[in-house]
């Protein structure tokens, strides 16, 4: 998705006290487009960072017709990586590498801006269901923010049952396990399910900043209940999550290692100074050229960028 916020998003990343800790992460809601309803989880104004992860929308639940279809034009991004986590429905992805690609439940699009992409989403032609789902962005490392462009597409992805309770492992690394979706700095992001509810235990890097996202029922973490519609941030230097799940709980455990550099966003871009997301806005303005291309399957009108006042300085 596209930030579609009318100005751009200054995020900092914070000096860390690199200890545990447990509060809700004030969000806002917001509806895209036709009528998709979301809840901006990340950036927010008292939490900017999980690790590497930057943005977080809690899309849904809700129901979609082809009156209220998901019409998100070509749009760019720089700096960072998409991901995106279906819990019902469907989305078509389009982008300038020429990649057209539905993702359903269970499937993990992910998407590499890098030095530059431009992409469309979509609901599929002629769908009428419901729709609920996540999509993230994690800001990629200062020495990889100019990687090439890619797309990738994964099915196959760790999955297993601890304790009755199934977990997806969706990128990164957890408990010994590694998803084969490509990352370029230490993380997690998992999927966790308890239709019948339960206690997970479960072994966490230490060195990890960590959130959990409530996207359905709820859950508690150390006596404090953790409510649906809600991110908590759970700071640094767990060794273990014990979490008890109620019945009909999904979570996802996000987080990483903090970047410890600089990170700027503004709209779509992600990028280490003001003159870099300066560069980026410009070369949206020349659009179509070799940094953004154009993505020839979407025939729509591509996004207008939030203008950066020049004067304006943003800290990072």
């Amino acid at each position: 998705m596209s930030n579609q916020d009318d100005n751009g998003e200054v995020v900092d990343c914070p000096n860390l006290a690199g200890k545990p800790t447990l509060k809700a992460v004030t969000s806002r809601k917001s509806i895209l487009g036709s009528g998709l309803p979301i809840i901006r989880h990340l950036p927010s104004s008292d939490q900017r960072l999980i690790g590497p992860w930057c943005f977080l929308d809690h899309i849904g639940p809700t129901t979609l017709n082809p009156a209220n279809a998901v019409d998100v034009g070509t749009h760019p991004h720089t700096g960072l990586q998409t991901v995106t986590w279906l819990f019902e429905g469907a989305l078509l992805h389009k982008d300038s590498l020429g990649y057209e690609q539905i993702i359903e439940p269970g499937q993990l699009n992910l998407m590499t801006a890098g030095y530059g992409i431009c992409h469309s989403e979509e609901s599929p032609p002629g769908f009428s269901d419901p729709m609920h789902g996540l999509q993230f962005w994690i800001a990629l490392p200062a020495e990889h923010e100019d990687t090439a462009p890619a797309f990738a597409h994964h099915t196959d992805l760790p999955r297993w049952e601890q304790e009755g309770i199934h977990i997806t492992l969706v990128v990164g690394e957890l408990d010994g396990k590694q998803s084969p979706a490509t990352v370029f700095s230490p993380l997690v992001g998992a999927d966790i399910e308890a239709a019948d509810g339960g206690t997970l235990s479960l072994p966490v890097p230490a060195g990890f900043e960590l959130g959990l996202c409530i996207n359905e029922g709820s859950a508690s973490l150390e006596g404090h209940a953790l409510a649906a519609g809600e991110l908590y941030y759970l700071g640094q230097g767990r060794e273990q999550l014990v979490l008890e799940l109620e019945p009909g709980s999904r979570v996802m455990l996000l987080g990483g290692e903090p970047l410890k550099q600089p990170v700027l966003l503004w709209w779509n871009f992600v990028g280490r100074d003001q003159a870099r997301l300066e560069q980026a806005l410009a070369d949206w303005d020349a659009w179509p050229n070799e940094r953004f291309a154009d993505v020839p399957l979407y025939p729509g009108k591509p996004l207008k960028a939030p203008t950066l006042d020049p004067q304006v300085r943003l800290k990072g």
